[in-house]
């Protein structure tokens, strides 16, 4: 959305240095994962010239602890020095890295986070029945609920990262997870999650209210007919990575 002018700014206030820097797109998948071709939705690294693209090895499977540390970890390998960052999440990854973003105070040099159907806010199915249904059954599924992660950290604090997100309000198996979930939901996580809105309500875009600090919509309110796992690589096709999205 924003690459070529963030990368050109970038890359000038690097010099003379920036010949040798590398840009770096790290994909962070969701709840329940170990990195992004592991996780549900079908997912593909992206691809952009000159760049490269991380499958990030992080374990979403045990606690938000153990998956902020591993983040971090990429996040010094990749993202420090004369090399350049944009970090595509996931579901449960745009938690981790709202997270990571909030505890840490590394200058890491982070163009953006993109985040598709994030669960940064809590899910309402976190720690119910229909939680292994839509995930897959791990310890971290019943630590994901609304007030868990509200309460988890600080999530105006980015360190000045804009954080973009995109949601969508399609039907997922099965079905029934869409009653508990306020307003419009992906099947998985509602609109006020991934949204970026500082309060649970019933919303049906994710355009307008009060957000976090640094959250913005990007490209569209809402993608009406997309649900949880169609999204997952919605945001790196919007954003040039790859063709043949939904």
């Amino acid at each position: 959305m924003k690459r070529s002018i963030l990368l050109a700014v970038a890359l000038t206030l690097s010099l003379p240095a920036a010949a040798s820097a590398g840009v770096y797109n790290i994909h962070l998948s969701g709840m329940c994962s170990t990195d992004w071709l592991d996780g549900g939705g079908n997912g593909r690294l992206g691809t952009w010239p000159g760049e490269t693209s991380i499958n990030a090895v992080v374990d979403q499977r045990d606690n938000m602890a153990t998956a902020t540390t591993q983040l971090a970890n990429i996040l010094n390998t990749y993202c420090l020095g004369d090399n350049y960052c944009y970090v595509y999440t996931f579901s449960n990854g745009g938690a981790v890295l709202s997270r990571t973003l909030s505890i840490y105070s590394t200058p890491w040099n982070i163009g953006y986070g993109m985040s598709s159907a994030s669960n940064e806010g809590g899910s309402e199915i976190g720690g119910t029945g229909w939680i292994g249904e839509v995930f897959g059954g791990c310890n971290l599924a019943g630590h994901i609920g609304t007030s868990d992660h509200r309460n988890g950290w600080n999530h105006n604090d980015t360190h000045g990262r804009v954080i973009g997100m995109i949601g969508g309000n399609g039907w997922l198996s099965p079905y029934v997870q869409s009653s508990i979930l306020p307003g419009h939901d992906d099947g998985a996580v509602a609109a006020h999650s991934a949204g970026g809105y500082n309060q649970t309500g019933s919303f049906s875009s994710m355009c307008g209210g009060t957000k976090w600090t640094g959250h913005e919509i990007w490209w569209s309110c809402e993608y009406g007919s997309l649900n949880h796992y169609d999204l997952k690589m919605k945001g790196v096709c919007n954003d040039g990575g790859a063709t043949g999205c939904k």
